[in-house]
């Protein structure tokens, strides 16, 4: 047996510190305090960020599932930590992610998190501790230590999407860390939340950790209203010497107003029949409205007819060994159970500004959908190292991941009663979208979701295979090579309703005519996909501390798309979508606590389906080329920065659609693919400064940030513009006593009016006016 390398630092590497001052919050506990560092290692308790000081991450192994140098990494990756969250209050996913260059947070229909990566926009890209947690649903981040943004094509890791990358929440373990938290969080818009984080050994093999939220705020918006709560308990047992059996449970439940946000005003606002093709020579604009005015019906009430609601249920069982010989064994097991239901009224066109009563109006539509899903993974890993020579050492990785999830997309359409029937419902179709006024669009008309539309049911296996090898040629030189056998395997039964007998195709019963409908008939269609996704990456170390990296990944996903419900026999015979990333980059740790990373990508997609309206896409072949930049750590031992800076130019090349008579001048090729602004940049720091007031290190810290997003197109018309903006966010930090701590954060300092994102043309959501919250913690 060869001499087996158990990893380290390179020579000449620097040493990172342990601690910092913490100011205003209790110190990660992925850290320790002094004199009470964590029973089991970090490294032993799953995936995730190392070497963590503060803002700054020294490696993960999130990335290629063995425990490596951030500088080793042949990506760009970008790791929100602990502190970080807690120093801008970021409680949900959407939150964390604004400050993450090349990552924008798209509308998400306002019930659930959806985002664009290096162009791609995704809502199944998620992860918990490396795996697939692809329901959708708004995120809380209650029990995670840290969120990690890999970035362009990510299969051999994660499996089919991924195409601009992936997102991952790495939750908090039972480490053994005596660990007594309670925090509340109160502020603007009747915001009360409460968190609990408990955890200590039981004895040298046993640890239990629980954590637990519970939140009811209101918001901005009219009607809007939120409650969620979430409790989850953690096991670490160490049987024998290294071995880890890791156990947690996680109930969560989430209970929300949803809001689609306001209808925008374009040449079809005035001028009746404009050609849609010409609109991106004169586009619209979000609708001149107040940013809290509701679009939609609230008869009885608005979160009667307008909500989203999800339980989730999850089980996580993770088992890792290392035997005498140095073979690193690891299977991890997780059942998800994802009980989804949302129903929303909205605008469903731009406003007309000579129809209807004055100041024009626009259509109210509506629908009732059902998403529930199960999940069960298993991921099995062996990793092992040797030194082949003096000068070459691998770490190779092979493993395999099989699952099987069960979806299913339940929709019944809205009926209204009106005016013009007395207000009586009638689900003929004939009422599925009615006329409001612009300047009072919140209607009162009574109406059901009582028109049946959908239903469709998909039984999805997965079985996976993958070869890693991490070379290290002399300390110069890395090479990570490997690939990966996806076999997706979807069975697929639905059944869309035909429209009724005479009915008007107005509103969404228009879906039939746009090609989303599987077949008035019910239907069983079999997709079967059989595909390698390859990874290569070089880098190149001059000095310790700095290195270079080329890199080629490829990904796809299944024309199922990323739900697995969107099929057609049509659909079915074509390819998947492809993504393939070419990458080169350099990254320097200019201190043992900064570092500076640089991307330039090219990222080509086939195959994408790109969005018109709230019920039609087209599928595109679409190019992003874009850089970024990032630095984060501490510039000196009061300042800690996260800056980042990304530009894309995401581009659709050819579309399957062919000018449509009607509409020449209707060509997508050529356009800005939607949700992509060209530039984004954040910068958070945060000062210490008790030394200007002669007061010990860690006592009073002040923090300030700056988040800029250009405008964007929210559909691949190009019809429509969304304005960029800038916003200005501020924190004031107190360490009251040792055990308590307080904190004030101001989003949106300067009270900008913007708009944060858009789902597509009419539903595009205002930002948060300035907003205010105090944060208390307390550790006994």
């Amino acid at each position: 047996m060869p001499p087996i390398d158990v990893g380290g630092a390179r020579r000449g590497a620097r040493v990172l510190p342990t601690t910092r001052a913490s100011i205003g919050a209790a110190a990660p506990s992925v850290q320790g305090t002094p004199g009470d560092r964590p029973l089991f290692p970090a490294t032993a308790l799953g995936r995730g960020p190392t070497d963590v000081v503060g803002y700054f991450v020294g490696g993960t192994s999130t990335a290629t599932k063995t425990n490596t140098p951030i500088l080793d990494i042949p990506q760009s990756i970008s790791i929100i930590t602990q502190q970080q969250l807690q120093d801008r209050n970021s409680v949900s996913l959407n939150q964390a992610l604004t400050y993450v260059p090349g990552v924008t947070v798209t509308g998400g229909e306002g019930n659930k998190d959806a985002i664009s990566i290096r162009g791609q926009n995704t809502t199944a890209d998620f992860y918990r501790d490396g795996v697939r947690d692809d329901a959708e649903y708004y995120r809380d981040l209650y029990n995670i230590r840290a969120v990690e943004v890999l970035k362009g094509p990510s299969a051999l890791i994660f499996g089919r999407g991924g195409g601009g990358g992936i997102v991952n929440r790495v939750t908090k373990k039972a480490d053994g860390e005596t660990i007594r938290e309670i925090g509340g969080s109160f502020g603007s818009f009747g915001r009360k939340r409460v968190t609990v984080d408990i955890g200590q050994a039981i004895s040298d093999t046993l640890a239990l950790r629980l954590n637990a939220l519970y939140e009811n705020s209101y918001g901005f918006r009219n009607f809007f209203h939120l409650e969620r709560y979430g409790v989850n308990p953690t096991l670490t047992w160490k049987p024998l010497k290294d071995t880890f059996v890791t156990l947690s449970y996680e109930h969560y439940r989430d209970w929300r107003t949803n809001d689609r946000g306001i209808p925008s005003i374009g040449m079809g606002s005035f001028f009746g029949g404009f050609p849609a093709g010409l609109a991106a020579s004169f586009p619209g604009h979000p609708a001149p409205t107040a940013n809290y005015t509701f679009f939609g019906d609230a008869n009885p009430s608005a979160t009667t007819n307008n909500f989203s609601k999800v339980d989730v249920n999850i089980v996580d069982l993770d088992i890792q060994h290392k035997t005498d010989f140095g073979l690193e064994i690891r299977n991890h097991t997780v059942y998800a159970n994802y009980q989804k239901r949302y129903a929303n009224t909205f605008a469903g066109e731009n406003v007309l500004l000579f129809e209807g009563p004055p100041g024009g109006q626009m259509e109210i539509e509506g629908y009732a959908h059902n998403t529930p899903r199960r999940n069960i993974f298993n991921q099995t890993d062996l990793v092992y190292r040797w030194q082949m020579t003096p000068e070459i050492k691998h770490t190779f990785l092979v493993g395999s991941e099989v699952g099987n999830q069960r979806s299913s997309s339940e929709r019944n359409l809205s009926c209204f009663g009106t005016p013009d029937n007395s207000f009586v419902i009638n689900c003929d179709g004939s009422a599925s979208a009615v006329d409001a006024p612009f300047l009072a669009p919140t209607i009162y008309y009574p109406m059901i979701y009582g028109d049946p539309r959908e239903r469709r049911y998909t039984d999805l296996m997965v079985a996976s295979g993958y070869l890693q090898d991490q070379i290290a040629i002399t300390q110069f030189i890395d090479v990570l090579a490997g690939i990966r056998f996806d076999r997706f395997d979807l069975n697929f039964r639905g059944a869309d309703f035909p429209l009724p007998p005479g009915a008007n195709p107005r509103g969404q019963a228009t879906e039939q005519a746009e090609g989303e409908i599987v077949d008035p008939l019910n239907q069983t269609i079999r997709v079967v996909n059989n595909k390698w996704s390859p990874r290569l990456g070089i880098v190149f170390k001059p000095i310790a501390d700095l290195s270079f990296y080329g890199a080629y990944s490829r990904s796809f996903l299944p024309q199922s798309s990323d739900q697995f419900v969107v099929i057609t026999p049509s659909l079915a015979a074509l390819q998947p979508q492809s993504f393939e990333n070419f990458e080169v980059g350099a990254k320097y740790q200019i201190t043992s606590s900064l570092l500076l990373t640089i991307a330039l990508y090219n990222l080509n997609r086939s195959n994408q389906p790109l969005t018109v309206s709230a019920f039609n896409a087209v599928a595109a072949d679409t190019r992003t080329r874009g850089g970024e930049i990032s630095l984060v750590g501490y510039m000196s031992d009061e300042w800690q920065v996260s800056l980042g800076y990304g530009h894309q130019s995401a581009r659709v090349l050819s579309t399957s659609n062919f000018p449509s008579v009607n509409d020449p001048f209707l060509i997508y090729a050529g356009k800005v693919t939607p949700n992509v602004p060209r530039d984004t940049f954040s910068f958070w720091n945060k000062y210490d400064v008790s030394p200007l007031v002669d007061l010990r290190p860690g006592v009073i810290g002040l923090g300030a940030g700056v988040i800029y997003n250009a405008k964007f197109y929210p559909a691949v018309d190009n019809a429509v513009v969304v304005p960029g903006y800038a916003r200005l966010d501020a924190a004031a930090y107190w360490k009251v006593t040792e055990k308590i701590t307080a904190q004030l954060n101001v989003e949106n300092l300067l009270g900008a009016h913007y708009f944060v994102a858009a789902t597509n043309n009419n539903n595009i959501m205002p930002g948060a006016p300035r907003s205010a919250y105090v944060t208390l913690n307390a550790r006994f």
